[in-house]
């Protein structure tokens, strides 16, 4: 709808809906901006986020998750299907959990949970805020928004509007119970609701498919194609294929004869399985064969790890002392090294937490925790647990699993210099990073602690901007509006796209109405950084939304301006706003119609005449004529008068 300011644009949109009886959806194109992504509101790639997708979960950056979507420099909104992120739960019950606004309603954190992702979103940005709090930084733009704590409320406000001294909300929540007399200060800690059971076998073969495919092929086709062309088409030698069809021998896979270990096919994730990954992350190898590396005075750690071993795959070791005084726990099975090596990775840079175990139960991890913590690491003279890794990977893993488990942990980064001569090699220079859970976190202390749950808050110290020049990412979509990221897990607010259009869609048959769309929808190219400008991403974002619409969906979209000049051609083509209404300025009779409506309820003169309003107010929209009647009633109450007259209207 093409008029002038004031000629019943919007009321028109609306009359149209009543009139068809659908539902109704406004937004003003100032708006949008705050809506959509194109206002910028993002982190920057190197963030760490949980996703779960095809039945696995993996802590990666979110720059690495989101660039698998894009080619090249390309940039704006990507819809993905299957995708689901860690979020929070809400509740409507006073005594539940954390409790803010959203929206101007009431809004309750009660835990976390993994939320549906609609889309992805990347874009480049010049400038991004570092927010420094006790236990790590975030990296964002200024418009990106951030839960915080503040007088007892939980909100979200964006970074160039925080300070220092605001508290984040991060995992786990730490919550504070109703005071009791004569009984210190109580904390409930609301963990993430793991599965209760674990019911996974693992295969300790891991047969190549591929190769039984080769195998049984060549044996089938024995008799029937030559072997020089067998071999061809499955991609080995032509002696190989001889070799198998003449029982010579077979594929080493699948050939558990050849294995002087007994191994079962499949093992049972059990307590001592996962104890068992945890030492061999803190000191496990899995080259050619399966072997564990420790001090010669850690027999306790020995006589662990050759049980667990001995009960679960049920092998015996070689054992061997080297002259580092270092003590060697071998198995010469190259299946078991490729286990281990399967689910925790090998060489210290590459450890790894095994991926099912964000599936598992606390107790399930709290024995990984133990084998990697006795084998890699110690407890400080005040209680508190240090583990310390060259894998950050691994450190990360292990704080977001703390985190989601219930136990505060936090992470410290070090370089190492270089020099200290090992095996009469000198080391070169590195970097480590320490995981460190405090005394009344600690699920290992054997004494017992008074006031558990005393949790360091994340208090903001200070935010620095930064000169940036790459991508920044969002995820989008997420229900509550919100998902976790940081190295420590960090509530952070996601971009509100689609939202307008979803919730059309899913009242449909709707009409949705964009007033004063030129204020998105001028035509691109002309804005200060180019293609980066907020206004053209938010543009971008309305023509994908629109070309989205199925045949099947019955869902109007409407637009109001007074500047159909300035109009994208992309905006304004046949599939898209392909129709034109223009609303004119109202003539005599229109005025005379107008000032009769906005006239009823108030008191008017018997002199005021009418014809001669209407001829005089010629160029008055709609709107005009209402703010004039309304000015005069306030002028004629200035003066004390009971009623309005024809003076108060000229």
């Amino acid at each position: 709808m093409i008029g002038p300011s004031g000629t019943g644009k919007t009321l028109l949109a609306r009359a149209t809906a009543g009139e068809a009886n659908v539902a109704f959806f406004s937004m003003a194109g100032s708006e949008f901006m705050e809506m959509l992504v194109g206002v910028g509101a993002s982190v920057t790639g190197d963030t760490p986020i949980l996703i779960k997708q095809n039945g696995a979960t993996k802590l990666l950056s979110i720059g690495e998750f989101v660039d698998n979507f894009y080619i090249n420099n390309e940039e704006g909104v990507v819809s993905v299907d299957g995708v689901h992120t860690l979020g929070f739960d809400s509740h409507t019950q006073r005594e539940k959990g954390f409790y803010g606004y959203k929206n101007g309603r009431m809004q309750r954190i009660v835990g976390s949970s993994f939320k549906k992702v609609s889309s992805v979103f990347r874009h480049k940005v010049n400038e991004i805020y570092e927010i420094h709090y006790l236990g790590g930084v975030v990296k964002t733009t200024a418009d990106h928004s951030v839960f915080i704590r503040r007088h007892g409320r939980i909100m979200a406000i964006p970074t160039k509007d925080m300070k220092k001294g605001d508290i984040l909300v991060e995992l786990p929540l730490n919550i504070r119970l109703p005071y009791l007399p004569g009984v210190k200060q109580r904390h409930k800690v609301i963990a993430h609701e793991f599965p209760r059971t674990a019911d996974i076998f693992l295969d300790v073969w891991n047969d190549d498919f591929q190769i039984v495919q080769n195998y049984e092929f060549a044996m089938s086709q024995k008799g029937a194609m030559s072997q020089y062309a067998i071999a061809a088409q499955i991609g080995v030698s032509q002696m190989t294929v001889g070799n198998w069809q003449n029982g010579i021998h077979v594929p080493q896979l699948l050939s558990k004869k050849l294995v002087k270990l007994h191994l079962p096919d499949k093992a049972k994730v059990t307590l001592s399985l996962m104890k068992l990954f945890g030492y061999y992350t803190a000191e496990g190898r899995g080259t050619k064969n399966l072997e564990f590396t420790f001090g010669i005075h850690e027999v306790m750690l020995h006589q662990d790890v050759i049980r667990l071993m001995r009960e679960v795959f049920g092998v015996s070791p070689v054992l061997e002392k080297t002259a580092d005084n270092s003590f060697k726990i071998k198995y010469y099975s190259a299946h078991l090294g490729r286990f281990f090596t399967r689910h925790c990775g090998n060489g210290s840079r590459n450890k790894h937490v095994p991926e099912f175990i964000w599936d598992l139960p606390r107790e399930y991890f709290l024995a990984y925790l133990k084998g990697y913590w006795e084998g890699d690491g110690y407890q400080t003279k005040s209680g508190k647990l240090s583990m310390t890794s060259i894998s950050k990977q691994l450190i990360l893993e292990l704080s977001w699993l703390c985190s989601m488990h219930g136990i505060k942990a936090g992470i410290k980064y070090g370089k190492q210099q270089g020099g200290r001569i090992i095996k009469n090699k000198p080391l070169p220079d590195g970097e480590y990073w320490n995981l460190i859970i405090g005394k009344t976190a600690n699920p290992f202390l054997s004494e017992r602690i008074e006031s558990p749950f005393q949790f360091k808050r994340a208090i903001v110290r200070k935010i620095v901007k930064k000169p940036y020049d790459g991508f920044v990412y969002d995820l989008c979509g997420v229900e509550n509006e919100a998902f976790f990221g940081g190295d420590k897990p960090v509530l952070l607010h996601n971009s509100r796209v689609r939202d307008l259009f979803n919730n059309a869609k899913k009242h449909q048959p709707a009409i949705i109405f964009i007033d004063e769309v030129d204020a998105i929808g001028r035509q691109r190219g002309a804005g200060i950084m180019g293609g980066h400008d907020e206004r053209e991403q938010t543009l971008n974002q309305i023509l994908v939304e629109m070309d989205g619409f199925t045949p099947n969906e019955h869902v109007i979209v409407m637009a109001a301006t007074n500047r159909p000049d300035v109009l994208d051609p992309a905006l304004v083509r046949p599939g898209r706003f392909d129709r034109r209404v223009a609303l004119e300025l109202p003539d005599i009779n229109g005025r005379k119609a107008i000032l009769a409506i906005h006239a009823k309820g108030k008191p008017f003169a018997a002199d005021v005449d009418w014809e001669k309003t209407s001829k005089r107010t010629v160029g008055f929209s709609g709107a005009d004529l209402e703010n004039m009647l309304n000015e005069s009633a306030i002028m004629a109450a200035r003066q004390n008068k009971k009623a309005i007259e024809m003076s108060n209207l000229e």
